[in-house]
């Protein structure tokens, strides 16, 4: 709350802010109902502490949740960005509860990243491991990351660079990477960095320069795959890079 509050009041101060947007963006509905599992986040920042299976991992969630707020704020504060579209009223009484919560202490800068994504990658490295609610609360991250837009709190770059944001925490603080078991599970992580960035890359190119830079659309997805494989079986991986090899040979 210091840091997203000092940069606040850092982006107010000073009026040198802007807004990044995407020409698509504007088609994105507004969607009252998705506050909900936008709210939630709040309840999953208390719960992933208790989910820690040990000791070490309570650590590795809090040196991360660390990381990430102190180069969120560095960005906060050099690039303030505003959220630029207009939020439509609500008309439904108790779902306009939240949204006025959400006018008195919340603000529409602090944009990229978004903290709400980098957390909930964050939240799902730890529920992961669990044994029970473990798809419910994949489900509700998904739609929590959904409602970033739905409920016109964060632009698409402000998603990309909160994901971009939450794997480099992942590698530079790695969960037990000496250990086989989870090492693959962090060199997965590069190549999901490597997808987010390509997919960032794909839509700034598509804006400013050439119609054709969506066509990094599809190595991004290649990377997402091989990042897949990596974490459930390196085997995989093994066969994919010897299949793509003897491709390339005969072509």
């Amino acid at each position: 709350m210091v840091v997203y509050n000092l940069c606040t009041w850092h982006a107010v101060s000073s009026e040198n802010f802007t807004s990044f947007t995407f020409d698509f963006e504007r088609s994105i509905p507004f969607v009252p109902l998705s506050i909900i599992p936008y709210m939630a986040s709040g309840f999953f920042f208390c719960l992933v502490f208790f989910s820690c299976k040990n000791k070490y991992q309570l650590k590795i969630v809090t040196w991360r949740m660390l990381f990430v707020i102190i180069i969120a704020g560095i960005f906060f504060m050099a690039v303030p960005l505003r959220f630029s579209l207009t939020k439509p009223e609500v008309s439904n009484s108790i779902l306009n509860l939240p949204f006025s919560f959400l006018n008195t202490f919340d603000s529409p800068f602090n944009q990229s990243p978004s903290l709400h994504i980098t957390f909930a990658f964050i939240f799902w490295s730890v529920f992961k491991d669990l044994s029970r609610w473990r798809i419910f609360l994949l489900i509700w991250l998904v739609l929590l990351g959904i409602s970033t837009l739905t409920t016109y709190q964060h632009h698409v770059i402000d998603i990309l660079t909160g994901a971009i944001l939450a794997h480099v925490s992942f590698i530079l603080i790695p969960y037990r990477k000496k250990d086989p078991k989870y090492r693959s599970c962090w060199l997965a992580n590069y190549y999901f960095l490597s997808g987010w960035i390509l997919i960032l890359a794909a839509l700034l190119l598509h804006k400013y320069f050439i119609s054709e830079g969506l066509i990094l659309f599809l190595p991004a997805l290649l990377t997402f795959v091989i990042g897949y494989c990596y974490q459930k079986d390196m085997r995989i991986v093994s066969e994919l890079m010897v299949t793509v090899k003897q491709s390339i040979r005969q072509s």
